[in-house]
């Protein structure tokens, strides 16, 4: 299952432990690690990336980054002190929670990330908590995850049902406007019909973007499972049948929206 997780350490060695945990466990295929960075949290609220040259995770996913847009919020309105590594951009509410971030889990990371303090933070796919956790908590960390599955049902773009509903009564309008108003209601149907296209150029934007993504991770995964056998094999396949169900739910989802959205483009 595909998570977010942030373990908060007190210093920079645990840190690196935690970093270097991950990539044993990647290795042995326990878990499998698509992105990772330690980050530090300054004394003025901003974050700093920890320059890492042995990375871990796949460096060229496409696109900003689930963990990207985590560690930039993270960073707050003073933003991220990027440091030689890919920049965090500061995401909106709705991004973050496109890739599972809630208020909640947000405001639980950041109660435990204080001024210095460091943390990492990965996007991986793990098949049960044990191993992580026990090691973790066996270096002195405190570790928070969020399944990325738990935003299935959002809607792709709220816009789009905001544009769709004014179009819907401004169309009702219409039908029993006066003719010396139509010109009015008619500029406004355009100016929202124009919205709306906007906002269906985003959804599929972002929908390209997750596309590209999960194609790197399952090629990645891929790759590890033909030189694997028995149940490390069974267990990565089964991980690269969990990315693609969940971008074709997606992708049904996001078809649905697009032709309920079509009525209102004439």
């Amino acid at each position: 299952m595909e998570k977010l997780i942030v373990m908060v350490f007190d210093d920079q060695t645990k840190a690196l432990a935690g970093f270097e945990l991950l990539r044993q466990l990647d290795h042995d295929s326990q878990i499998s690690v698509y992105e990772a960075e330690i980050i530090a949290k300054e004394s003025d609220g901003s974050i700093r990336y920890i320059d890492n040259t042995d990375k871990l995770g796949l460096r060229f996913l496409a696109g900003t980054t689930a963990v990207g847009m985590l560690v930039g919020f993270l960073g707050g309105p003073v933003g991220a002190a990027i440091g030689g590594a890919t920049g965090g951009l500061i995401a909106s509410i709705a991004d973050l929670r496109h890739v599972g971030v809630t208020d909640e889990f947000a405001n639980e990371v950041n109660a435990a990330l204080t001024p210095g303090k460091f943390a990492v933070v990965a996007d991986l796919s793990e098949d049960w908590v044990i191993p992580v956790n026990t090691q973790v908590e066996r270096i002195g960390g405190v570790i928070f995850r969020r399944t990325r599955a738990a935003v299935k049902q959002m809607h792709h773009d709220q816009d789009v049902a905001a544009h769709q509903a004014e179009m819907d009564q401004l169309k009702a309008e219409r039908a029993q406007a006066r003719s010396d108003h139509l010109a009015k209601i008619d500029a406004r149907i355009d100016a929202v019909r124009s919205k709306l296209e906007a906002a269906l150029e985003r959804d599929r934007r972002k929908m390209q973007m997750r596309q590209d993504q999960r194609d790197v991770k399952i090629r990645a995964l891929k790759a590890k499972a033909e030189q694997s056998k028995g149940e490390v094999r069974r267990r990565l396949e089964a991980r690269i049948a969990e990315l693609r169900h969940d971008y074709d739910e997606r992708l049904v989802r996001q078809s649905r929206v697009r032709a309920g959205a079509s009525k209102w483009r004439s």
